[in-house]
């Protein structure tokens, strides 16, 4: 399925993934190709995308996920590329939330 991965700033992800893991306020979703069609809110934390050259994990600070069976596309507010694996990812998500949190008082 093609993946792609956007903020207001940048383009982080654009390809072909074999699944890609986020947290929605149902719980953590793991998406493959097929997946029922579906929009929801990505809550803050890891974003993680499976594919043939391995996996890459993103923190996300939240934002909105929209798939249908052959294309996932998340929209993140604020975005990083982590040096990690998925919960690396969800650590620093929550901390990208909490940096913004203080920045606003």
């Amino acid at each position: 399925m093609i993946v792609n991965v956007v903020s207001p700033e940048e383009e982080y992800f654009s390809g072909e993934s074999t699944m890609v893991v986020t947290r929605t306020p149902n719980g953590e979703i793991g998406i493959y190709s097929g997946h029922e069609a579906t929009v929801a809110t990505i809550l803050p934390g890891g974003l993680t995308i499976e594919h043939s050259g391995g996996k890459d994990s993103y923190a996300v600070s939240g934002g909105l996920l929209q798939i249908t069976p052959e294309k996932v596309t998340v929209l993140g507010e604020i975005i990083e590329k982590i040096d990690g694996d998925h919960e690396a990812a969800i650590v620093r998500g929550k901390e990208l939330v909490e940096d913004l949190t203080e920045q606003d008082t």
